[in-house]
């Protein structure tokens, strides 16, 4: 999954990425959109959750995600 706007390259082709794998860009809305969510989250009707996991436990989400234990937005950080 490619999350945000920014600029970067990805090979792809028939024999450039791992069989039967996808690769998807979503995008939403205009910008005015966006500050009007982030203003939500600021003000309190909206809320973001996550759970961190380092690099070493990445498999871990996962897992939590197949036994319905992930309630939030996991973040694996390096």
């Amino acid at each position: 999954m490619l999350v945000g706007v920014g600029s970067g390259s990805l090979l792809v082709g028939m024999l450039d990425k791992p069989w039967e794998s996808s690769i998807r860009a979503p995008y939403w809305g205009y910008r005015s959109e966006l500050f009007e969510v982030l203003e939500l989250a600021r003000s309190g009707p909206v809320r973001v959750e996550t759970e961190v996991f380092s690099l070493d436990e990445a498999p871990k989400p996962y897992l939590k995600l197949h036994t319905g234990q992930l309630r939030c937005r996991a973040v694996i950080f390096p």
